[in-house]
């Protein structure tokens, strides 16, 4: 199987919310139990989402979270290796009757363009569907107790990092190696947190990981607030965080 990157460097805005920003203080980040896994699609049922032919690695994790997010509900929703590239080709300019149109996406383009039209994906009953987020927020790339929270809180995050030859090399669990060259930039899905590390989606993989590495390689990690997130939450305010400021900052964005 051949392996694609595809995120383009960090794009800052100055508009973009900080997840911190409405925690009252790091203090009050709960202690969470490692969770994640048991809920993650069974892999058999994952797709690589064409990102072994071409760098739509960001546009994957998406569709990946929205399956994850959706995959214990009444209506569980399937991504397409078709509706993944018209998602690129919308949002970055790929045409693929131009090979050289292929250049990755930037995470904060991709997170608008989810927001502003939403990404398709196929309901149970094959059916094309839009998925929406309201927002999102960035997160401390220092922080692993405010990542494992927001992991929780939210069920997974978006993460870009510098990958390492050696993630390609070995895909069962990744580990910092210091001297591993830098290949590119990636996008992934974040879907299980603990104390020893994490639980991502790469390639149509589930992937083990230790904090050492995202501590280290990780240069952008966001949450997304969707409606059925909100919907859930109605009426409860999540133990340390304001939100109705948080939805309020993601709905300016």
């Amino acid at each position: 199987m051949g392996f694609k990157l595809g995120k383009l460097p960090p794009k800052k805005l100055l508009t973009t919310p900080a997840f911190g920003d409405f925690l009252d203080k790091a203090t009050t980040w709960p202690a969470v139990k490692p969770r994640g896994w048991e809920y993650a699609v069974p892999p058999d049922k994952l797709d690589i989402l064409a990102n072994d032919e071409l760098g739509d690695c960001v546009i994957a994790a998406m569709m990946h979270y929205a399956q994850e997010e959706t995959a214990n509900t009444s209506n569980p929703l399937t991504p397409t290796r078709q509706l993944t590239i018209e998602v690129y080709s919308a949002i970055t300019g790929y045409d693929p009757k131009d090979p050289s149109t292929d250049q990755g996406t930037c995470w904060t383009d991709a997170l608008k363009h989810w927001k502003e039209f939403g990404i398709p994906l196929l309901d149970k009953n094959g059916k094309e569907v839009i998925h929406r987020i309201l927002g999102w927020a960035s997160l401390d790339l220092s922080s692993i107790a405010q990542q494992r929270y927001a992991c929780d809180l939210f069920g997974g995050t978006l993460m870009g990092i510098q990958c390492p030859k050696s993630a390609e090399n070995d895909t069962s669990n990744w580990i910092y190696v210091p001297d591993s060259p830098i290949v590119g930039g990636h996008g992934i899905n974040r879907a299980g947190q603990g104390g020893d590390g994490w639980h991502i989606g790469s390639w149509g993989m589930w992937i083990k990981g230790t904090w050492e590495f995202s501590l280290k390689l990780a240069d952008e990690d966001y949450i997304v607030t969707t409606p059925a997130w909100v919907e859930s939450e109605t009426g409860q305010t999540p133990s340390g965080v304001d939100l109705n400021g948080l939805l309020a900052a993601q709905k300016a964005l």
